[in-house]
C-alpha cells in the first residue's frame, strides 16, 4: 500500500470520527468491509489499531457500536441469542449450526461483549470489546513491537486467551506469526550439555571435599545442579551414586522410612491383632505411631483389604463412656442458665464457658440438642442471637461516642465523610433506618443539613431567614395553620416563599423545629372563607347557528397521532405484522403506544383502516417433511373434506336457518369421518394441554 492510500485511510478515520460514527472493528466491518482487508493486507503489518494512532486519535475515545440481535441463517429469527431457537424450531444444536453456516454466531455481539471475561493473564489491557481475528492480529504484532519474544510457552504463560483463540482456529503459532511478518524467535539459550557417569562420581568427590561432610540431596542441589541430574540419570537413587563414589551416607535428622514386604506385614498385623490391637487406620497410626506400616497398607489397598486376608472383621466403633448420666446433664444445663451462661453448642465447645465432658454427655443421651433444651425447661435461643446483641450494643456504643465528641449525627454527614459512612451504613441496616438507630441510642435526631448551608457565604441562607420568620411568629402567638396564612395578605407572601424553598409547608414547619400541626390549626372542620362579592358577567351575545368546533381531547389526539403513524407506514408499503415490526426499534415504539390506546395491535389497525400483508410460510423442519413423506395425505379424502365444506357454506347462504344441526347445534358430523370425530365449532380453540382441574388433580397426587 502506497502513502497515498494511507493517508486516505487515515483522512477517512478522522471524518467518522468528527461526526460521531462508530470506529470498532465490528461496527466499521459492517459498513467498509473493503476498507478492513486493505489494512490487513499491508505488510509489513499495519492494522486497525496502528491505523486508528496513525489518524491522531486514541483508540479509548472511539464510539463503539455492538449489535443487540442476531438473525438466524435458517429462517431469518432475530434474537439476542439462537441457542434455544435452533433446538425448539429446527431440531439442530449450536455445533451443528455452525458446520452447516461456517462463520456464523450464536449469540448477538453485545451478548458476547457482556459474557466475556475480564480476567487473565493478559499483559496488554484489552482496547476492543469483542474477539475478532483481526483483533488478535492487532495484539500479536503489539507483543511485537512492545520487544517481547513471541515463542508459544511465553504466549500460553502471557496471553493464554490469545493463544487459545489461535488455537481454536486450527492454526498453530508459529504459522500465525510468521504470517503476520513476524520471525519466530529461537531458542534464548541451549539446553546444559550433559554430564558423563565418571563425571558424576569425580563431582561428587570434589563437592564431599570442598564442604568437609557428604552433603545431602537438598544441599546438592544448591551446590550443583548439573550432578543431580546425573544422579537421576544413572542411578535409582543418591544413595547408590555414593555408594559408587566411595562416600558415606550424610547424616540424616528423620530415618528412612522402613519398607515392608506383603508378607511381613500379614505377619505383623497377626501378631499385633493377637495382642489386642485393633487393626484400623487409628489403631496403627495414631496409637502405634507406625506410619510406616500404614502407609504399607495403604499401599496394598487398604484396611478392608488386608482384614479380609487375614481373616479377621471389621472391629466394632469405640463407644466412649460419658461423663454424666442423664439427670446430671439437665441439671447441669439449668445451672449455666441460671449464671447465665450460654446452653448452645459452639459455646460449650469452644471459649472462656466451654465444658466438652457435658456437651459430649448430652450428645450421647439425647438425639437432638433441641430435646434436651425441651427436657431442662428452657427457652432455646440461636446460636446467633447473642452475636447480634453484642453487634447491637457496639454500633450503639460507636454512636454515643461520636456524639460525646462533638460531630454532627445528620444522614449527609454521615454518610458523606469516609471515617463514617460506614458506621451510618451498618446502623441503618441493623436497625431497619437512620432515625431507628438515632432513637435506639438514646440520642436526638439532627435534621439533614441542607446542600445551601455548606456552602461558604458570610450572607444567611434563604432557607435560614425563612426559619428565623417562621420562628418569629410562633413567638407572637400569631396563626401558622396554611388556611389563615393564606388568607391574611401579610403572611400570604411568607407562605408562597416557604412554601417553595422547602417544597411544601409542612416540610418549613418541621425545619423550624415547630410541631405538627401548629397549635390553632382546627382538626376536623376547615376556615370557611368569605364568601366572595359576585361580578355582574357581561350580557352573552346572540346565539348564532354555527356550531363550535368540537374539542379534541389529549386521548384523542393521541390516537389520531397512532392512527396517521400506521396509515403512513401502510402507504410507504412497510410492514405491519407484529414480527416485522419487532425489528425496527421506531416501529417498536409505535407498538407499544398503540397497545397503550387501543389495548390490541388489531384494533390499532383496524381503526386505521390497514390490514397487514400476509407473512410468507415458515420454511418446514425437517421432522414435518419426514412426517409428511411417511403419511401422506389421501387425496379423495381431501377432496371430500374440501366438498363437505363448500356445501356447508353454501347451504348456510342460501338458508341462514340452516336446519341440518346437531344437538348442540353445531352442523352434524359428515357420514365418512370417524367416529367419535367432529368438526370444530366455529371460534373454537384446539386444547392441546390438560384442563386446569386435571393438572390440579394430578400435582396434588404427587405431593401425597
Amino acid at each position: 500500500m502506497t502513502t497515498s492510500e494511507k493517508k486516505e485511510i487515515t483522512d477517512w478515520i478522522r471524518t467518522e470520527h468528527q461526526a460521531g460514527r462508530p470506529l470498532n472493528l465490528h461496527a466499521v466491518k459492517r459498513r467498509r468491509p473493503d476498507l478492513i482487508e486493505r489494512v490487513y493486507a499491508v505488510r509489513p503489518f499495519w492494522g486497525w489499531w496502528q491505523a486508528v494512532a496513525d489518524a491522531g486519535l486514541d483508540y479509548s475515545e472511539l464510539q463503539v457500536e455492538l449489535e443487540e440481535t442476531v438473525t438466524c441463517r435458517i429462517c431469518g429469527y432475530t434474537g439476542f441469542q439462537l441457542n434455544a431457537h435452533l433446538g425448539r424450531r429446527h431440531g439442530v444444536s449450536s455445533a451443528e449450526y455452525r458446520k452447516q453456516y461456517p462463520g456464523a454466531e450464536i449469540a448477538s455481539e453485545l451478548r458476547r461483549a457482556r459474557m466475556k471475561k475480564e480476567g487473565g493473564n493478559h499483559l496488554l489491557p484489552h482496547w476492543e470489546p469483542l474477539y475478532s481475528d483481526e483483533y488478535m492480529m492487532d495484539r500479536a504484532y503489539r507483543y511485537y513491537t512492545m520487544g517481547h519474544r513471541l515463542r508459544t510457552t511465553w504466549i500460553c504463560e502471557n496471553d493464554h486467551n490469545l493463544w487459545q483463540h489461535i488455537h481454536r482456529k486450527g492454526i498453530t503459532w508459529e504459522s500465525f506469526i510468521t504470517a503476520l511478518g513476524i520471525p519466530y524467535p529461537d531458542a534464548i539459550s541451549e539446553r546444559a550439555p550433559g554430564i558423563t557417569k565418571e563425571g558424576l562420581l569425580e563431582g561428587l568427590r570434589e563437592v564431599a571435599g570442598e564442604e568437609g561432610e557428604t552433603p545431602g540431596i537438598t544441599r546438592l542441589t544448591q551446590l550443583n545442579h548439573l550432578l543431580l541430574t546425573g544422579v537421576r540419570r544413572y542411578f535409582n537413587s543418591y544413595d547408590e551414586a555414593l555408594e559408587a563414589a566411595g562416600l558415606p551416607l550424610p547424616h540424616r535428622a528423620y530415618p528412612l522410612r522402613r519398607e515392608f514386604s506383603p508378607e511381613e506385614v500379614l505377619v505383623e498385623l497377626r501378631r499385633l491383632a493377637a495382642a489386642g490391637v485393633r487393626i484400623t487406620a487409628v489403631g496403627i497410626q495414631k496409637h502405634l505411631k507406625n506410619n510406616d506400616l500404614h502407609l504399607t497398607i495403604e499401599h496394598m489397598g487398604g484396611y478392608p483389604a488386608v482384614r479380609k486376608r487375614l481373616g479377621l472383621a471389621k472391629p466394632e466403633p469405640i463407644r466412649e463412656t460419658p461423663d454424666h448420666t442423664r439427670e446430671e446433664v439437665i441439671a447441669a444445663m439449668r445451672q449455666r442458665a441460671a449464671e447465665g451462661k450460654l446452653i448452645t453448642i459452639p459455646a460449650l465447645r469452644e471459649g472462656p464457658e466451654a465444658n466438652t465432658g457435658l456437651l459430649r454427655s448430652g450428645k450421647h443421651h439425647f438425639r437432638k440438642w433441641t430435646d434436651l433444651i425441651d427436657a431442662a425447661g428452657l427457652d432455646s435461643e440461636h446460636h446467633a442471637k447473642p452475636r447480634a446483641r453484642r453487634r447491637r450494643a457496639a454500633l450503639l456504643e460507636a454512636l454515643r461516642e461520636h456524639h460525646a465528641a462533638g460531630r454532627p449525627l445528620d444522614r449527609r454527614s454521615m454518610s458523606m465523610d469516609e471515617t463514617t459512612k460506614d458506621l451510618y451504613r451498618k446502623a441503618s441496616l441493623q436497625f431497619k433506618g437512620w432515625a431507628n438507630a438515632l432513637e435506639e441510642a438514646g440520642l436526638p435526631h439532627e435534621p439533614t443539613v441542607p446542600r445551601t448551608v455548606a456552602r461558604v457565604s458570610r450572607q444567611p441562607s434563604r432557607r435560614h431567614l425563612l426559619i428565623e420568620e417562621l420562628k418569629a411568629r410562633a413567638l407572637r402567638g400569631d396563626p401558622l395553620d396554611r388556611l389563615r396564612m393564606k388568607e391574611d395578605p401579610a403572611s400570604a407572601d411568607l407562605y408562597r416563599r416557604a412554601q417553595k424553598a422547602f417544597l411544601s409547608w409542612k416540610k418549613a414547619i418541621l425545619a423550624a423545629g415547630l410541631a405538627w400541626p401548629p397549635p390553632g390549626a382546627p382538626a376536623k372542620e376547615k376556615l370557611k372563607r368569605a364568601p366572595r362579592a359576585r361580578r355582574e358577567s357581561p350580557p352573552k351575545p346572540a346565539a348564532t347557528t354555527a356550531r363550535k368546533p368540537a374539542r379534541t381531547t389529549p386521548k384523542e389526539e393521541r390516537r389520531l397521532a397512532i392512527i396517521k403513524a400506521i396509515q403512513d407506514r401502510h402507504r410507504e408499503k412497510k410492514p405491519l405484522f407484529l414480527r416485522g415490526i419487532r425489528r425496527e426499534p421506531d416501529a417498536v415504539k409505535l407498538y407499544d403506544e398503540a397497545r397503550s390506546c387501543f389495548r390490541t395491535w388489531k384494533a390499532a389497525l383496524a381503526a386505521a383502516g390497514c390490514a397487514p400483508t400476509p407473512l410468507p410460510p415458515l420454511p418446514k423442519s425437517k421432522i414435518v417433511e419426514e412426517l409428511e413423506l411417511a403419511y401422506p395425505i389421501d387425496p379423495e379424502w381431501l377432496a371430500k373434506v374440501e366438498a363437505m365444506t363448500e356445501g356447508k357454506s353454501s347451504r348456510k347462504e342460501a338458508d341462514p336457518t340452516n336446519p341440518v344441526k346437531g344437538k348442540s347445534g353445531v352442523p352434524a358430523n359428515p357420514p365418512f369421518l370417524p367416529r367419535g370425530w367432529r368438526l370444530p365449532k366455529v371460534g373454537e380453540k384446539q386444547r392441546t394441554t390438560a384442563p386446569k382441574d386435571a393438572i390440579r388433580k394430578k400435582r396434588k397426587k404427587g405431593r401425597r
